[in-house]
């Protein structure tokens, strides 16, 4: 990013922020990082190189805890008198806020090179995306490294990692290291002080159709949730609580304005400003999770209550905190549940409306017993060394009612009989495999003001179109409903055609959207669908992980959002392939490719197995010439180490294409088949058949797998008889004659900038030395959780999707099947005779 950039973003008659130049200091490179209050508090890092300041926007701030990986967006280069700005940008100009230097001085090049220059060496780094530098500053002081997000759909995604030396702390924030006279922080306060006036002046009604889009936050925070149980029990590990009938909430007092919303990101902070109030007194800086309740006259908890405190503000009602996700400045959520409870309890201020909400442990049954006796609606079971995962339906937490309820969506409405007025009964209906189907219909549980009430709602959701795809029949005309409402009901039992007996309104669930109905119906069903030979292959090797003191963490994390698959469901499919890919990874130095939460957050590539790796994990040492230093890779040979890696975040194993005992010598030959985005998968099959049929030409077989992606691999055995650049460069000729033949569609440039955009790159170059591919058998980290599956070349036709072959039924493919790829593994072909036979066709 040149300065260009940096000035098309200004106009200078407004800011007093530099024009600059590009220039240099003579002596040491700088640096300088910028506390910056824009839309958002951010630090801007800045390098000099190459005359400029390369820059990245770290949202948290840099931090001297190598455990923390702090996100850096890399922005436009900025000039290099910006270094000495501070001062306020107007309003309506870029970036505008206020700006105040937190800290700066000279910096080097970890990694020096003879008769280079630091600045060329840090530029290299810099195109290569990994830069490695020593910060001599006020506070920053020591090894950083940046690293570029490999995979990430931002290609700007950065991480600033601080290393282990003697500078490194452990719980640093660089928000406790400001100046008392901060005109950053004095900004910040009369902007929070503007705009809770704004807020205490804004109206909130109490129906879901007319939330405004400002009351649903952007980001927030989604609980973890529980499955359902059906019965109560005793056991050592576990605590209880009373399952609460109300509204789950979060409230977030991490900042000057403390914020009470929903699961789903809608403020709770005007309707239950009872609630807001008593959490402005509390003392900590906290994240709290918990429920509010509603009692009635009798002092019990009442949902319907709940659904009515508008018009009743004076109702008991109270906040009833379970669970503390922060505590002033630091995440808790690595916590056991029990020391989170124990620090909750001593860092929340207990007053008539804010509660802590205790537990027993052990004794689940009298617990759930007394609960009974007290007509509370059922207990809460939780593993008492559980972590807290967020947006994750978990094993850990159980649910386990008397009374039977349900979430189910609002359809429609019949018409009244007799005295009746605005309706008769509601329609109603729930997702069954992502359709939407009819369950029953309840006209108990209103009074007449709940009806009309009801009927305002009902008016701009009305329909001609049923919902369903068969039309159900009713008792009386009935009038549809865009299915936008859900509510919850109380029922008796459900009948065999999925119909609920006997079901009473309860109320609306303005807490909860489609999408939370939709997924717990998709995590309780791949539960049912989990083999129970699978566990049992798991329930062995665990065994053999504990004798290696082998730990597996957060198992109940959630790794593909879209299906509900976990970090255990992970491990424990490459336990139950483990004797079918461990022979694809054997002796094979493994780069690893790391996604510590799941897709959707961040993921980093690592080489070196570091200093954490435990002893009994097989490992290599190997001198990388681009680096010029030895790296010790990681081998995975056993289903110890499938695990260990797993349970680092490894969701896909990436060997190389040679074993230790021939580094030099390729056990096969690789194609991969990288479509752009415009090309098809149909059309990524045409050019895999074009490829066969050049390998017939030249009487050679290949086996052919999908990557997994949007790509297909095919593999060529060669059993370590050639050099590296004697296969690359037999792969070179074959694809050569693969592009003569389509050329419409395929392509040998491999520079992005240079290449169609309509073209399947074929990808030779995977056969240097220290290349990787996923190997057969592995997850991708993509959607859905696609296996890299082997194919029978019969099976390769239009129509085939990546997708086909999955986390769910690749083990039973594999099992039918046996390896289709183990002949890779063996013979290799003879590569003179293959050139002999290319050139006499």
């Amino acid at each position: 990013m040149s300065l260009k950039e940096y000035k098309k973003k200004r106009d200078f008659k407004e800011t007093s922020e530099p024009k600059g130049k590009k220039e240099s200091s003579e002596k040491k490179l700088i640096f300088v990082v910028q506390r910056h209050a824009a839309s958002r508090l951010h630090y801007d890092f800045r390098l000099e190189m190459d005359g400029v300041l390369k820059s990245w926007a770290v949202p948290k701030g840099p931090s001297l805890n190598p455990e923390d990986k702090r996100l850096a967006m890399k922005v436009e280069d900025h000039p290099y008198s910006y270094r000495t700005f501070e001062g306020s940008i107007p309003k309506g100009n870029y970036g505008a806020g206020e700006v105040e230097i937190w800290d700066s001085g000279t910096y080097e090049a970890m990694q020096k090179v003879e008769g280079k220059e630091d600045d060329l060496v840090l530029r290299s780094e810099l195109h290569k995306g990994s830069l490695k530098f020593i910060l001599h500053g006020k506070k920053l002081k020591g090894e950083f490294a940046l690293v570029k997000i490999k995979n990430s759909k931002d290609e700007n995604a950065w991480l600033l990692i601080k290393h282990k030396d003697q500078f490194a702390k452990t719980n640093y924030d660089a928000e406790e290291h400001i100046a008392k006279n901060s005109n950053v922080s004095k900004f910040l306060e009369e902007k929070n002080s503007i705009k809770k006036k704004v807020e205490t002046v804004k109206k909130f009604k109490n129906y879901t159709p007319s939330l405004s889009n400002e009351k649903k936050l952007k980001d927030f925070i989604k609980p973890m949730l529980a499955k359902t149980a059906e019965d109560a029990f005793d056991r050592k590990d576990w605590l209880f609580e009373i399952k609460w009938d109300g509204y789950r909430a979060i409230a977030d007092l991490s900042k000057d304005i403390p914020l009470l919303y929903s699961r789903n990101g809608l403020s709770f902070k005007e309707k239950f400003f009872k609630i807001s109030e008593a959490l402005e007194i509390q003392k900590h800086k906290m994240i709290l999770d918990g429920e509010i309740v509603a009692f009635n006259s009798k002092g019990k908890p009442d949902f319907q209550n709940l659904q009515q405190f508008g018009d009743n503000p004076n109702m008991a009602l109270t906040y009833q905190v379970f669970d503390l996700l922060w505590l002033n400045g630091h995440s808790t959520e690595n916590l056991t549940l029990l020391e989170r409870k124990e620090l909750l309890k001593k860092a929340l201020e207990e007053n008539e409306v804010i509660k802590y909400c205790d537990h027993v442990s052990e004794k689940g049954k009298e617990f759930f017993k007394q609960i009974k006796e007290m007509h509370l609606e059922g207990m809460m079971a939780k593993k008492s060394d559980s972590k807290y995962v967020e947006n994750s339906r978990s094993d850990s937490w159980l649910k386990i009612k008397f009374q039977q309820t349900e979430d189910v969506i609002i359809c429609g409405f019949t018409e009244p009989r007799g005295s009746r007025k605005a309706f008769g009964a509601l329609i109603l209906g729930k997702y069954l495999d992502e359709k939407l189907i009819y369950c029953g219909h309840t006209g108990t549980g209103f009074n007449n003001e709940k009806l009309k009430d009801l009927e305002k709602i009902f008016k701009p959701l009305i329909t001609k179109k049923c919902p369903f795809e068969e039309v159900p029949k009713t008792n009386s005309p009935a009038t549809w409903l865009k299915p936008n409402l859900i509510c919850e009901i109380k029922f008796t039992g459900i009948t065999k055609d999925g119909i609920f007996r006997h079901p009473v309104f309860l109320g609306l669930r303005e807490d909860k959207d489609l999408e939370d109905l939709k997924n717990e119906k998709n995590s309780e069903k791949f539960d049912k669908k989990k083999s129970n030979k699978l566990k049992n292959e798991v329930s062995k090797a665990s065994k053999k992980i504990e004798i290696l003191n082998l730990k597996l963490t957060n198992q109940d994390k959630i790794y593909f959002p879209e299906n509900g698959y976990t970090k255990g469901d992970v491990i424990e499919y490459y336990q139950s392939v483990a004797k079918y890919i461990l022979p694809h990874l054997k002796n094979r130095p493994q780069s690893l490719n790391r996604f510590p939460n799941g897709i959707k957050g961040l993921s980093f590539y690592q080489k070196d197995a570091g200093n954490d790796a435990p002893d009994w994990i097989e490992k290599v040492e190997i001198h990388s010439d681009s680096n010029d230093k030895e790296i010790n890779y990681l081998i995975c040979n056993s289903k110890e180490s499938l695990a260990y890696l797993n349970n680092l975040g490894c969701i896909d194993f990436n060997p190389w294409n040679s074993t230790i005992e021939h580094l030099e010598n390729p056990t096969w030959m690789a194609i991969d088949l990288d479509p752009s985005n415009k090309n098809t998968f149909d059309q990524v099959i045409e050019t895999a058949l074009v490829v066969k049929e050049v390998l017939d030409l030249v009487n050679i077989k290949g086996f052919c797998k999908t990557s997994g992606s949007s790509g297909i691999h095919i593999f060529v055995p060669m059993n370590n008889q050639y050099s590296f650049e004697q296969v690359k460069n037999f792969a070179h000729i074959l694809m050569q004659k693969v592009e003569k033949k389509l050329p419409k569609i395929t392509t040998l440039e491999r520079a992005l900038k240079t290449r169609s955009d309509k073209k399947i790159y074929l990808d030779y170059l995977q056969n240097r030395s220290g290349q990787t591919l996923a190997s057969v058998y592995s997850i991708r980290p993509k959607e859905f959780a696609p296996v890299s599956m082997p194919l029978e070349w019969e099976e390769l036709k239009m129509g085939l999707k990546p997708t086909d072959f999955n986390i769910e039924n690749a083990l039973e493919r594999i099992k039918k099947n046996g390896d289709l790829f183990k002949p890779v593994l063996g013979k290799g072909i003879n590569m003179l005779k293959a050139l002999e036979n290319l050139s006499n066709a």
